[in-house]
This record gives C-alpha cells, structure tokens and sequence, in this order.
C-alpha cells in the first residue's frame, strides 16, 4: 500500500449483524478492512439502529482497530481482524488515544440527581480511561464535572424541568425497581435502550459525542496540556474540563450552537466544530475564538444534518467533513472550495435501513498505513460486497 495517499476510515451503519470497517483512499478504493460480530445484539431482540454495528471507529498507528459495540463493550481488533481485547463497558460515541498509550472512552450510566421538586433517573455520561491492554483505571462523571460551575448546573436543571414540565418524566422512585441490582443501578445498553425508549428521551440530557485529549496549552491559558475538550449534543454545549481537579476550564455554544458534533482544538488555540443546526435546518462548520467566544470563520454548508457528522482540519489545512446522514463526506479549503467528494452507499439489510449511512468518516495516521497488508482479506471482500465509494464529478474529471 503507497505511503502517501491520504486513508480515512469508517463503519457503514448498516453493516449489523456482521459489522466492518473501511478504509479508502483518495480515489475511494477500498484498501483494507476489519470485521466482527463479538458482542452484537441478537437479530430476535429487534435492536434499535442506535444499538447495532459499530457505533465509532478508530484506527491506531499500528494499525489496530478501536470499535466501539455500543453501550455494550469496546473491542481492540488486530489488522487482520483478531481480537487482540475487549473492554467491557456502555462505550458510546467516541474515544481518544493518550500519548502514553490510555484510552479514553465515552459511557454512561443511570443515576438519580436532584431537581426541582424531586430526583430524576439521568443517563450520566463518563470519561473513562483504559489501560493500554484494556483494564479499567478511572472513571470521571461529567454530571459531576459540569456542575460545578453554577451556570452549567441551572442549564441541566434546567433542561430536567423542561421535560418535568412538559410530562415527560423520569421519576426514581418509578424507575428505581426496574433499574435498581444487586450491587446498585444497572448499566448497559438494555438499559439504556429502556430509558431512552420513555417519549422524549427524558434521561437522556447530556448526549455527549466527542472526547478528545487535548495536546497543547491554550494560548491564553485557558486549558492545559492533559485537559480534554467535550460535546454535549442536546445541551449545545462544548467544554473543556480538567479531570484530575474535576473543574470546567472553558464552555461555549448555547443559543449558538444546536446539536453539534466533533468540536476539536487547532494549534492557534482556536475550535473547530461541525454544528449541525438541529433548530435551525442548517448545518455549518465554525472557528471559534475561545478568549472571546467570537466566530472568526464559519463555512455554510447547503445541506442539513441533522445527526451524526462532523469535522477535522487536515494536515493541510483543508477540513474533512462528514454529512453523515447522506453518506457523503468531503474536503474544503480554507475559502471554503470543495477540493473532494466521496459518496457512500449501503442501502437496506434485513435489520433496516438506519438514520446515517455512517456515524463519521474520519483521516487515520500516515503511520498505519505500512500495518495494513493482505491478511484483511475476508472482511475487505465482505466490505466490498456490501458497500459502494464513488468520487464526485469534479473529482474524478481532476484524477
């Protein structure tokens, strides 16, 4: 495989029962692939879309898969598709990878937190980190993070009273004997599939979808090297907390943002972050000024999605976009020119068509590309039979 060509990789949605990952290259050529079943619900339980396959992807510089059943377990599978471990744990979203080796996995679990005139069952999100070999070594509570700041706190109280006043509740002592074990609440993605199933969502407040281990200090020192930036989908919200002191460094985005995705820090201290535009019918790529929570460059996109998707700056400087939802994914300049298009189809399974053809294509490291070799083989013919990657027009008219 040419060590130069620019891979990016992504889990087709519709891939359950036997999910896979792609990796393409600039000419969407299907150049390796993984595939595995360990860990998928059984086809008779009727899983919703937001529970089959492969929920996020990530490659490593060795080469490695990070995929993610979710709300069920993280897998770590070897270029020919081995298991090399698998972490047991309400994996959702997103993950990042620490110079040291740690990962850093989104979960959930429900617990009961105060509100106005009583508790409320809340699908808590965590940032919890894994050894390199898969073990259990921290896990932080954003519930517990976010509210120290009094202004984040009255937003997700806030957000609870909205669904009380609205009559969708999530009342603990309704809830407690069905959620309730032996050695405390349950967790885990039947349920997470209960509670997500009550009208509205009610425990669903945080949603975050993005994780990422910041590697610089900002600038003006609003964050510091180790601090990690996250996304709260259904509160608008992206923030930078510090772990270790369990404190809010920085936040931004309510009455701006609505429903975002992959917000991640530049190298002039600046954020990215792919706004979908849920209340607005429009989605958009913004630049962010952190100092003075100021819009310093946004690209409108022409297109609206709704869910999943988003956004990195490349190596060049160019940023990779994902409308997830279309299937689509492309490259922009800085001017914001289309520089490349690929269009991913997967049409329908027997489990159904799901809301997003992928959850996200992203850019792997130049370094994988030399561990990604023949012994692929029955996933990328898999992946070939179920998946089909096309250029844009103006793309292959440029090649």
């Amino acid at each position: 495989m040419s060590l130069v060509d620019n891979l990016y990789v992504f889990s087709p949605s519709a891939s359950y029962p036997r999910p896979f990952a792609c990796v393409i290259d600039d000419r969407a050529r299907i150049v390796h692939a993984w595939s595995s079943p360990i860990g998928q619900p059984d086809i008779e339980t009727s899983p919703p879309s937001y529970l089959r396959g492969w929920n996020h992807v990530e490659v490593a510089p060795d080469g490695s898969l990070y995929a993610m059943v979710p709300l069920h377990a993280l897998l770590k599978l070897a270029p020919d598709s081995t298991l090399t471990w698998r972490a047991d744990l309400p994996a959702h979203h997103d993950l990042a990878l620490s110079p040291n080796g740690e990962i850093y996995v989104l979960a959930e679990e429900p617990r009961p937190v105060p509100c106005t005139g009583g508790s409320h069952v809340l699908l808590d999100n965590s940032v919890t980190v894994l050894s390199p070999d898969g073990q259990l070594r921290a896990a932080h509570s954003l519930y517990d993070i976010l509210t120290t700041d009094p202004r984040l706190e009255g937003l997700i109280t806030g957000a609870i009273d909205e669904h009380r006043a609205a009559g969708r509740t999530a009342d603990t002592a309704a809830l407690a004997p069905r959620l309730e074990g032996a050695n405390g609440w349950r967790r885990g993605r039947d349920v997470s599939r209960l509670l997500r199933a009550r009208p509205g969502s009610p425990s669903d407040i945080l949603h975050a979808n993005t994780v990422e281990i910041l590697s610089a200090t900002h600038p003006a020192r609003l964050w510091a090297t180790g601090d990690i930036l996250v996304s709260l989908r259904n509160l608008n919200l992206i923030a930078v907390l510090d772990l270790g002191a369990g404190a809010v460094r920085w936040w931004w985005g309510p009455g701006e943002l609505s429903g975002q995705h992959q917000p991640s820090a530049q190298p002039d201290g600046t954020v990215l972050v792919f706004d979908n535009g849920r209340g607005f019918g429009r989605s958009r790529v913004l630049e962010i000024e952190p100092l003075t929570k100021g819009i310093t460059w946004q690209h409108e996109l022409g297109f609206f999605c709704e869910m999943a998707g988003g956004c990195e700056r490349l190596a060049d400087g160019s940023v990779l976009i994902s409308d997830a939802q279309a299937g689509r994914a492309l490259i922009v300049d800085r001017d914001g020119r289309e520089t490349w298009t690929v269009q991913v189809s997967t049409g329908t399974t027997s489990s159904g068509r799901s809301r997003a053809e992928f959850y996200r294509l992203s850019a792997i490291p130049g370094a994988a590309a030399r561990f990604l070799g023949d012994g692929d083989r029955p996933a990328r013919a898999l992946a070939e039979s179920r998946v089909s990657c096309r250029l844009g027009q103006s793309v292959r008219s440029a090649l």
